[in-house]
């Protein structure tokens, strides 16, 4: 993908437009197993005028994995850091004009609300818990910029025949890999379902954030889904 903003000068006052990236190019082995899931986005560094004050916020922006297209990181950043002079009369008209732009350019319905406070990470949550698998030091290679990405991995199965020194060492071959945060954890999906015979496995990444926003791609082999959107130390 040819970057359009990155690494160039921009104008934050009058940039508002989003750019889409087709989930399709990814996904050509993907889509032989039945997924569900999310990509949750946390925007840390969202401000805007209310009533001619200067109002910050948290956004978690929720976008369906299964929606045609997701949005182009820099963009995100430039669309949401364009609010930061404009002036509202409540919250809610703010939200309601993002959710609509993303949402149209994703083609999908696009959730968004304010965020006041983060839950941790509890595996008293998961009725199975030797069936989880949590690696930490994830680390990936941004294929635009060529940068790592870091996250923590975390792996939910109804059952116990997940090898773990087979996935940790799958994990580790992936530190020099080049693909956005949903590929990866896609890449994730599709190794386990291929290799290990599981009824349920549902992987969610939780990347740092770069850029005042961090991705959290969940993929799950059921419309229920157990992870949510928490935070780790590191992140």
């Amino acid at each position: 993908m040819k970057p359009k903003y990155l690494g160039k000068h921009n104008s934050l006052s009058r940039h508002s437009s989003l750019d889409r990236i087709s989930r399709k190019d990814s996904r050509k082995d993907f889509n032989e197993f039945e997924s569900f899931g999310l990509d949750i986005w946390n925007a840390y560094e969202f401000s805007y005028l209310l009533n001619g004050k200067p109002k910050i916020a948290v956004l978690e922006i929720s976008i369906p994995s299964n929606s045609k297209y997701t949005i182009e990181s820099k963009s995100m950043k430039l669309f949401l850091n364009s609010f930061f002079n404009k002036n509202y009369a409540n919250q809610s008209e703010v939200i309601n004009i993002i959710s609509k732009r993303i949402s149209k350019t994703c083609n999908s319905e696009v959730k968004i609300v304010s965020k006041s406070s983060f839950k941790t990470f509890d595996r008293d949550n998961f009725s199975n818990k030797s069936g989880l698998i949590v690696y930490k030091g994830f680390r990936s290679i941004c294929p635009v910029t060529s940068q790592p990405d870091w996250g923590n991995i975390y792996i939910y199965s109804s059952t116990n025949t997940l090898n773990k020194k087979e996935i940790y060492n799958f994990l580790f071959s992936l530190r020099n890999h080049g693909g956005f945060h949903e590929h990866c954890v896609e890449k994730i999906f599709l190794y386990i379902k291929k290799t290990f015979s599981v009824d349920h496995i549902e992987i969610c990444g939780r990347f740092l954030r770069r850029g005042g926003i961090d991705i959290n791609p969940i993929r799950s082999s059921q419309k229920k889904l157990f992870f949510a959107n928490f935070r780790e130390f590191n992140q």
